[in-house]
C-alpha cells in the first residue's frame, strides 16, 4: 500500500465539507491484529451498547476504554474502528461505549453512561478488571470525570490504573454556547476535574496540540500543574501545529506521522506496565 497516498486522500477527506472522515481512517486502517465484538448492551436504550476490540496477539490484563468526543452532543462508536486497532495493536482489549448525548440527556447522565458500561464490562469477568481510561476533546473531559469523582464509579475507580486525556476541557468553561445548555445542573465545581483532583488520582498522560483553538492547551496546562501540585504522577506533550482533530486523527496508523502522540503513548503505557510489574514482584517478596 502506498502510505504517502493513502495520507493525501485521508487529510483531503479531513478538510472536505461534508466528508465522513472517521469513515476514510477506518477504511484504511489494518484489521489484522484484533477480532470484533459489536453491540454489547448495558442498557435499554439503543445508545447505551458498548464494542470490544480483542488483540489477537499479546494481551495485557489492562483494558483501555476510549471515550470519543463530539461536544456530549454526537459522535458513534462505529466511527472509531481506527482507535480499537490502535490500542489492540498494543495488545490491549479495548471498548468503546456509546452514550446518551444532548438533547436526550444532560450532565451528568453522558458520564453516567460510560461508568454503566464499564461495570456491566467488568461484571463479566470474574476477576477485578484493571481500566485505563482513554478521552479525546468532551470525551476527556469525561474520562477525567470518573478518574477524580468516585461518585460514578464508586469502589470499581480503584481499578482505574491510568488516565490518557487528548485535547480535554479540564477546566469547563461552563459560559461558554456549546458547554453550558448541556450542564445546566451542575452545581459548584462537580463537573470540574481540576478542582475535584485529590492525591488518589491514577498516573496521567496528557497530550494536547498547541494550534487547538477548541479546547486550549492551557486546559492540560492546569490539569498538570494541579496533579503535581497533589504529588500525582502527570506527563504532558505538547504538539506544534495540531489542531483539536488532528490529535486524534493522528493516532490512526496511516496519519502517525502527523505527530508523535501514539509512539508516546505506546512508551507511556510501556513504562506503566514495567512499573506495575516491577511493583507485583516485590509485593511476592
Amino acid at each position: 500500500m502506498n502510505y504517502y497516498l493513502v495520507a493525501l486522500l485521508v487529510i483531503a477527506a479531513l478538510v472536505t465539507t461534508g466528508c465522513q472522515p472517521t469513515r476514510v481512517l477506518n477504511a484504511v486502517t489494518p484489521s489484522g491484529t484484533y477480532t470484533l465484538e459489536r453491540d454489547v448492551a448495558y442498557g435499554e436504550n439503543p445508545r447505551q451498547r458498548f464494542d470490544i476490540y480483542h488483540p489477537t496477539d499479546k494481551q495485557h490484563s489492562a483494558v483501555v476504554v476510549f471515550v470519543y468526543g463530539g461536544a456530549w452532543e454526537e459522535g458513534n462508536k462505529e466511527d472509531f474502528e481506527f482507535i480499537g486497532q490502535a490500542f489492540s495493536r498494543l495488545g490491549y482489549t479495548t471498548i468503546i461505549p456509546d452514550y446518551r448525548a444532548f438533547p436526550e440527556v444532560e450532565f451528568p447522565d453522558f458520564i453516567d453512561d460510560v461508568a454503566v458500561a464499564m461495570t456491566t464490562f467488568s461484571a463479566n469477568h470474574t476477576s477485578a478488571v484493571e481500566f485505563i481510561l482513554v478521552g479525546h476533546s468532551a470525551g476527556a473531559h469525561t474520562a477525567a470525570m470518573l478518574a477524580t469523582d468516585s461518585r460514578y464509579l464508586s469502589e470499581l475507580q480503584e481499578q482505574i490504573i491510568a488516565l490518557i486525556g487528548l485535547s480535554g476541557p479540564y477546566d469547563l468553561p461552563l459560559e461558554h454556547e456549546r458547554v453550558g445548555e448541556k450542564f445546566t445542573r451542575v452545581e459548584g465545581d462537580e463537573a470540574n476535574p481540576i478542582e475535584l483532583a485529590s492525591a488518589s488520582h491514577p498516573p496521567t498522560l496528557l497530550l494536547h496540540g498547541q494550534a487547538d483553538t477548541v479546547a486550549k492547551p492551557a486546559h492540560s496546562e492546569r490539569y498538570a500543574e494541579r496533579l503535581k501540585e497533589l504529588g500525582v504522577a502527570v506527563e504532558t506533550h505538547f504538539y506544534p501545529r495540531i489542531r483539536h482533530v488532528d490529535m486524534v486523527a493522528s493516532l490512526a496508523s496511516p496519519l502517525r506521522f502527523w505527530s508523535s502522540a501514539y509512539s508516546d503513548i505506546e512508551s507511556y503505557l510501556a513504562r506503566l506496565e514495567n512499573q506495575r510489574q516491577h511493583a507485583r514482584e516485590q509485593s511476592e517478596q
